[in-house]
């Protein structure tokens, strides 16, 4: 099972800690077209960026291009939810990631889940060190527009999103604590504010599918 597609130079990653399925053999990877969980944890956040990118300009998102990415390998065992210390085989998976980050340096990064976030904040030896558990909805959100506030084109920017968690039973409330509103839709508001900076930087990021 391949646990990333797209391309590496691609200027737009999305990495999630999206796990295989017991269908695993018939798949080519968990971020498969057919993965439902992909959909869960992607789709709707990506289908309003290309939403508000077309309605600018008549652009698209070159898709097929989008590099995904999962955040550990097989053969690492995902931390416990409270451990702020983790295992050496996944902070071996912190370091391969971080190498890629600095050789490819692309400028928007999706990062779906506290987890996933949590890795790509220990991509930076300034981060202090958190258990993933202990990032809010809140929280991520916080952080989310506070990468739109210092958005550089010229560096890699990571911008947090949940994940299939928002599927559960308070999602309502996760909805309104990440966009900090009362009666919010956290999909619409995260993808038109990313559709905004790519549209923002359209010309300087080569993101856009082309003419036939």
């Amino acid at each position: 099972m391949e646990y990333e597609s797209g391309s590496k130079n691609f200027p737009l990653w999305i990495m999630s800690d999206i796990e295989p399925s017991y269908l695993e053999a018939k798949l080519d990877g968990p971020f498969d077209y057919r993965h439902p969980v992909r959909h869960i944890v992607c789709t709707s956040i990506l289908n309003v960026i290309q939403y508000y990118v077309y309605q600018y300009e008549n652009r698209r998102l070159a898709e097929e291009n989008i590099y995904f990415r999962t955040t550990i390998s097989e053969n690492a065992e995902k931390p416990k939810i409270n451990d702020v210390i983790w295992p050496g085989e996944v902070m071996e998976d912190v370091e391969k990631i971080k190498s890629d980050i600095n050789r490819y340096q692309p400028a928007v990064i999706l990062s779906f889940g506290a987890f996933t976030y949590e890795i790509l904040r220990r991509t930076d030896t300034n981060n202090t060190h958190r258990s993933y558990g202990s990032w809010t909805p809140e929280e991520l959100g916080g952080e989310f527009k506070a990468c739109l506030n210092e958005f550089d084109i010229h560096q890699s920017n990571i911008f947090p999103l949940m994940d299939r968690s928002i599927i559960g039973w308070k999602f309502l409330q996760s909805h309104e604590q990440f966009v900090g509103q009362k009666n919010a839709d956290y999909f619409k508001f995260a993808g038109k504010k990313i559709a905004g900076i790519l549209n923002k930087y359209r010309d300087e990021l080569d993101i856009w599918t082309k003419p036939t």
